[in-house]
């Protein structure tokens, strides 16, 4: 889809690009084509969130993905996916940040992709990672820095709930760099792809909801010390000890390891 068949589309449904729904629609055919190719074939269910124009949903036809969900929450959008392919996709008003994956789970996981919102990228990957029990892996488009965040590994300044929270389930790649130019209207921010590869787990979703809350709780601060987190947030210090010499250290220093450690130790406060 080029930027003239983007315009058409708008104009044939008599709407704009929706700030509600921080609507970008990426119309480079090439990077369209890239993210596409990173969604292997021969899984069990597709779900595409934030279908918008159906860019990437043309795509993922003509990949012949099936079965294939597309969700997204604006009516005029989904008038037009509708219209576009109804014949080959089941399209739904759902919010991707509240998709329970295991509804289209029949015995053989699935895969979840898509242009995702940037003021809500961070609930979706936190959905998806609730629910990856169900799913082999997931490609997203998202704000650069955003992606990069979710990539990172552990001790290093990016590293945040969200990244621990793919690591307990899995791995992401940051792959590459979509600049502003490829979209319309052009973000004012660059975006990037990225893949995230889920292991065969047996967590529950309470279980990684629960792991969230607590490495929330460590990084609430990142400024702040472990003492000053656990202070503020109502836990002894005296839980630190069974860690060694880590109370004056903060967040972002300590290592996978420790970081389990501590969520067993005052994990599932809630």
């Amino acid at each position: 889809m080029n930027l003239s068949e983007i315009k058409r589309y708008l104009a044939k449904a008599g709407v704009q690009a929706n700030k509600k729904f921080s609507q970008n629609f990426l119309f480079n055919d090439d990077v369209l084509c890239r993210i596409i190719d990173l969604v292997p074939l021969n899984k069990g269910f597709y779900v595409e969130i934030g279908g918008g124009l159906g860019s990437l949903t043309e795509k993922a036809v003509q990949k012949k993905l099936a079965p294939l969900t597309v969700a997204d929450l604006d009516e005029n959008m989904l008038a037009v996916l509708r219209s576009r392919f109804s014949d080959a996709a089941d399209i739904v008003f759902q919010d991707g940040a509240k998709i329970d994956f295991s509804q289209y789970y029949h015995g053989t996981k699935g895969y979840v992709f898509g242009n995702l919102p940037y003021q809500v990228s961070s609930l979706i990957m936190m959905n998806t990672c609730f629910e990856s029990r169900y799913l082999d892996g997931a490609v997203f488009l998202l704000q650069k820095e955003v992606a990069q965040k979710f990539a990172a590994a552990p001790q290093t300044r990016d590293f945040g709930p969200i990244a621990a929270l793919i690591r307990l389930v899995g791995h992401a790649d940051y792959v590459f760099k979509v600049p502003p130019e490829d979209f319309y209207p052009a973000p004012k921010v660059e975006s990037a792809v990225l893949k995230v590869t889920f292991n065969d787990h047996n967590f529950t979703k309470e279980e990684l909801s629960a792991f969230a809350d607590t490495v929330r709780i460590l990084f609430s601060n990142r400024r702040k010390t472990l003492q000053n987190v656990f202070k503020i947030n109502g836990i002894s210090a005296e839980k630190l000890d069974s860690f060694g010499d880590i109370a004056m250290k903060r967040a972002e220093e300590l290592d996978w390891e420790t970081i389990l450690k501590i969520n067993e130790k005052i994990g599932r406060r809630k």
